[in-house]
């Protein structure tokens, strides 16, 4: 008995590694690179703020969005376009990190925020693929501080 579950927790094991090991779809550089020029052009889009970019916020956060805010507030689509101001500060993301998953129809991205060229905060999307328009169902943003020194 003992034998036969030792068997079925190795089963169970190896099969649960094989599918954590192909969770990961190795994504298509086009891909990848147009999840970062749409990240790029909602950014642009909610500090300008005009009718037009209303409507391509509106086109690229989906009707069952929601976020948390760097103050920690959840947040659906209404909430956050109700939210929405414009600004003269410039914002400019780096540090770009996406993964793919689903076969190419899910990503997770993160990068860093820099705001008036000082890094600011950290953002985690959530892009799902429909058809072949990518929308945003989720963020989360952290305030962050200065890296310490290198010592």
């Amino acid at each position: 008995m003992k034998q036969l579950t030792r068997v079925l927790l190795l089963a169970v094991m190896a099969a649960a590694a094989s599918s954590f090991a192909s969770a990961q779809t190795k994504p298509k550089a086009t891909d990848e690179q147009a999840l970062i020029a749409l990240d790029k052009q909602w950014t642009a889009a909610e500090l300008r703020l005009n009718d037009e970019d209303r409507k391509a916020i509106d086109r690229i956060v989906s009707a069952d969005y929601w976020g948390t805010t760097p103050f920690g507030v959840i947040e659906n689509k209404k909430e956050y376009m109700a939210g929405l101001k414009s600004t003269t500060d410039t914002d400019v993301a780096d540090e770009y990190v996406v993964r793919f998953y689903d076969n190419g129809k899910l990503a997770i991205m993160t990068h860093r925020g820099n705001v008036n060229g000082k890094p600011t905060y950290r953002s985690t999307h959530v892009w799902v693929k429909h058809g072949n328009d990518w929308q945003l169902v989720q963020n989360h943003v952290s305030n962050i501080g200065e890296p310490p020194a290198t010592q």
